[in-house]
């Protein structure tokens, strides 16, 4: 809804699917009014050839592999996508951009029969590439229509946002949910009603419960769909005893018709591993003509780390802090991404679809976040100005080459990630204090489940996320070429310098682990995306180009994935010398630079065990070179041990400035890109 609470003007284009005898007619009808004469598909897309089509498809899926080749895709994308609906639908873009809309076209599909229903139209690829599919267009949404008697109105809905999860099958899935998304959470912006798992999922008390207030805005299934002996679609709930008993899609729709008129929005259908194929897809449509403006559901199940990243991904997008928050549609489309980039373009991607009974996409807007303000340690020194003695060491750093040590002490929180490790060992033998710190944490929750389970976890949280730091945002303005150390998981410094300085060819070196030997690289030129080599060039010029070197893993600015460093045992065993995780050429440049300038350390902490063996395996007993400088926080204790050496290279200081990272941010923001002043 737009804040007002009237629909937000949008175009749109629908397109009726209906068979007519083996072959498939489509129906047009665009928001301006347009209606292109009826076409066939054509012989070569019949009813048995669609049907092959949504097998193959749901064959990949079920294998979790991609789609082979994408011919079958493209050809039925082009035969439905002709003649007047093809003209159409161009106009409509058209006159979308030029009067400068930032919302996507909404295709709004009506599959008239149960055979058409039960196809991927989302897996239709465009002319553009093999990735082109309907289901990831950044120019359109697709979404399915219901026909329905329920009148269609646009409601605002402001304040938190009510999220119910029911969850009789997995008793922690609401749990892991929650961790995914305790930012909102936190924010104000998601209010976690208690789930209905274990006794309270019975089916008497399910219905009790949504007959109660307050009601959700959001209703979360997870679970198995099926049909009963007459074909009609249940949902797998249970009796007073524990066992399976199928609540009734059609007399849930009529219990909630008065929640569909409140506060109710969006129901959303997550299918656990061995539900039975298209049991959920029928009940959308079912809640979605009962009046529901929306319901997610999967036509075929997918594998629980599938489905769980799927379910992440969405929610994020929906509630988090995104370009598109509240647009159900556009969320599940950075859903259908998110499982396409993170399970090797996976015909997964294609389960997830969206039933729309209206035409505007937002349900959902949101009031301003609340600031949580976190307790600060006594200022011990002044805050930074532009006389002070020390920020004119630090801004005379920045104006002359330097080389960046970025640490990730403070700034880039990993909150999230420590409450889900504490959350799975709550409770347990293993619970450890709350303040342990993240190296001992992860090393703990690694002793008890395994690093392929941390592994996991690490990309439920990081995956989707962007974030931004404002230091690091100043600090990217004023960066020169030359070679740069970030110790952060996620690509923060990476994509600040390829939106403040993109002029600079910029190279990003991260050594893999200690059994593959080699390094991923990744190049960004002026004006061009990011693409992967296999070596440094041989005209790498240190005075001309940036090198950022990613010591600690994570992800890679193009989104590729490798296992970071988090546990004591992974900064034992995987912070090396230079010289032996890269080829000795590429080391020899990095480390002759990093000896010849002067260093910058933010983010580091001497109290970090870890961070005192960085700085021993990049700088060996050499002291940091001269003028080199640490900015610490005001209040932190440690500000002399950096100025006498204590726990630094060959025993030797450098110089120390305490000030708020946000100050600092300011101060340096005055500048200009480069450095000069």
């Amino acid at each position: 809804m737009s804040t007002n609470g009237t629909a937000a003007p949008g175009f749109w284009l629908e397109v009726d699917l209906s068979l007519t005898g083996d072959e498939v007619s489509a129906t047009a009808r665009g928001s301006g009014g347009q209606q292109p004469a009826p076409h066939r598909l054509g012989p070569a897309h019949s009813r048995d050839a669609l049907r092959r089509f949504g097998e193959w498809v749901r064959d990949a899926a079920v294998r979790g592999v991609p789609l082979e080749s994408p011919e079958q895709a493209r050809a039925l994308h082009s035969a439905l996508f002709r003649e007047g609906l093809q003209e159409v639908l161009l106009e409509l873009r058209g006159v979308s951009r030029n009067i400068g809309s930032k919302k996507p076209l909404l295709l709004r599909l009506l599959p008239r029969d149960r055979e058409l229903q039960a196809l991927p139209w989302e897996a239709l690829c465009g002319p553009s590439g093999p990735l082109d599919f309907l289901g990831i267009s950044p120019e359109l949404c697709i979404v399915r229509g219901v026909q329905s008697t329920k009148p269609w109105l646009p409601r605002e809905v402001t304040g938190a946002v009510r999220l119910l999860v029911v969850s009789p099958l997995d008793e922690e899935a609401p749990a892991r949910l929650r961790a995914m998304l305790q930012p909102a959470i936190d924010s104000g912006a998601l209010e976690w009603m208690e789930p209905l798992v274990g006794p309270r999922s019975r089916r008497d008390y399910v219905i009790d419960r949504l007959r109660s207030e307050p009601a959700p805005h959001i209703l979360h299934f997870i679970g198995h769909g099926g049909v009963d002996a007459k074909g009609a679609p249940v949902l797998q709930l249970t009796d007073a005893d524990g066992a399976s008993a199928g609540l009734s899609v059609e007399l849930l729709a009529k219990e909630l018709a008065g929640a569909f008129r409140g506060d109710l929005r969006l129901v959303v259908l997550e299918a656990c591993q061995g539900a039975q194929p298209g049991a959920l897809t029928s009940a959308a449509e079912l809640l979605a003509q009962g009046g529901a403006d929306a319901v997610v559901a999967h036509l075929w199940p997918v594998k629980t780390d599938v489905a769980r990243a799927c379910s992440r991904a969405f929610y994020r997008a929906l509630v988090g802090d995104t370009r598109h928050r509240g647009d159900v549609a556009r969320c599940l489309h950075d859903a259908r991404s998110t499982v396409l980039t993170e399970f090797g373009e996976s015909a997964e991607a294609f389960s997830p679809v969206l039933y729309l009974r209206g035409s505007d996409t937002t349900l959902f807007s949101f009031r301003p976040a609340r600031v949580n303000s976190a307790p600060r340690a006594p200022v011990q020194s002044e805050p930074v100005r532009g006389e002070d003695p020390s920020l004119h060491g630090l801004l005379d750093l920045v104006s002359r080459p330097f080389s960046l040590v970025l640490g990730d002490h403070g700034g880039a929180t990993d909150e999230d990630l420590r409450e889900l490790l504490h959350g799975r060992m709550r409770g347990t033998p293993w619970a450890v204090p709350e303040a342990l710190p993240m190296s001992a944490l992860a090393q703990r929750f690694t002793l008890r489940f395994g690093p392929k389970t941390l592994d996991s976890h690490f990309q439920e949280v990081f995956q989707d996320a962007t974030p931004t730091l404002p230091l690091v945002e100043a600090l990217a303005r004023r960066l020169k070429p030359g070679v740069h150390i970030t110790l952060l998981r996620m690509p923060v410094l990476e994509h600040a310098l390829a939106l403040h300085r993109p002029e600079l060819p910029l190279y990003v070196i991260q050594p893999s682990s200690p059994d593959e030997g080699s390094a991923l690289i990744r190049r960004r030129l002026p004006g061009q995306g990011w693409e992967p080599l296999d070596t440094l060039p041989l005209d790498f010029d240190p005075s001309r180009d940036v090198a950022l070197v990613r010591l600690y893993r994570g992800y890679l600015p193009d989104r590729v994935f490798e296992t970071p460093l988090l546990t004591e045992d992974d900064y034992l065993h995987g912070v090396r010398d230079l010289e032996s995780v890269l080829p000795p050429d590429l080391a020899d440049a990095i480390l002759g630079t990093l000896d010849s300038r002067p260093a910058l350390l933010i983010g580091l902490s001497l109290l970090t065990w870890n961070h005192r063996m960085l700085l021993s395996r990049l700088f060996g007993r050499r002291p940091l070179p001269r003028k080199s400088l640490v900015l610490l926080e005001p209040g932190v204790h440690e500000a002399e041990s950096w100025k006498s050496g204590r726990g630094l290279p060959a025993g030797t200081g450098i110089q120390v400035v305490q000030a708020e990272a946000g100050a600092v941010a300011e101060s340096l923001g005055t500048g200009t890109p480069g450095g000069s002043r």
